[in-house]
């Protein structure tokens, strides 16, 4: 079994494992495919105790392209989290790649959900002699509840610097239908590498749920 294969068991052995502890939990989960290749990406927060403010956050993500000369690309965050208010919290964990295995890390986040539209902001660095810096988010259109057909649209960016420069970045788009509580459209994928931002391009469909 090789080394990839075993990260992916991990990972699904986390995901398994956390959905069963923190059962109250939404968890989002979305999974695109299309002429490059394929994109998978799970999240979920929960608190400890509704009324306290410690919790747990988790998020992690695969890119896995068609051109084996890429390679897969795997992504795992874990942090115990604090919530300071009803949309700022922060937290202190773990960030996981293959480039640079497993490192300390420390994330604040701004969220806001509205009746129809939800708006994330996510900055994040290592805590490491040659921390990485980063900016995550996104902002998210489901329509309203109460209709069995709705449109759905989001628009997720994340842009990651170090002092060498450009590290990674991409930016997803997503517009589909949210039908019967599963969203599904077409998917845009565009990431960047290195500091000459070499770009990649992905086109297709996806697929998503929260369970």
């Amino acid at each position: 079994m090789n080394e990839t294969t075993i990260i992916k068991h991990l990972l699904a052995c986390l995901f398994f494992s956390m959905w069963y502890l923190y059962s109250r939990a939404q968890i989002p989960v979305e999974i695109s495919a299309g002429h490059a290749g394929y994109y998978y990406q799970h999240s979920f927060a929960t608190r400890f105790h509704p009324e306290k403010s410690l919790g747990f956050f988790h998020t992690s993500s695969v890119v896995i392209p068609y051109d084996k000369k890429r390679g897969n690309e795997i992504m795992s965050q874990s942090y115990l989290s604090y919530a300071m208010s009803q949309r700022w919290t922060s937290g202190v964990g773990t960030i996981f790649t293959p480039v640079n295995r497993v490192r300390p890390s420390v994330f604040f986040q701004y969220f806001h959900k509205g009746k129809t539209t939800s708006v994330l902001i996510y900055p994040r660095m290592d805590i490491w002699s040659e921390p990485n810096f980063e900016l995550m988010g996104f902002i998210e259109y489901q329509g309203a509840e109460n209709k069995p057909v709705n449109l759905y649209a989001r628009f997720q960016y994340m842009t990651t610097w170090n002092r060498d420069g450009h590290s990674r970045s991409y930016q997803y788009a997503r517009a589909g239908i949210d039908t019967g509580g599963i969203q599904f459209g077409l998917a845009a994928n565009f990431d960047q590498y290195g500091c000459f931002g070499t770009n990649y391009s992905n086109f297709g469909l996806f697929g998503r749920k929260v369970f």
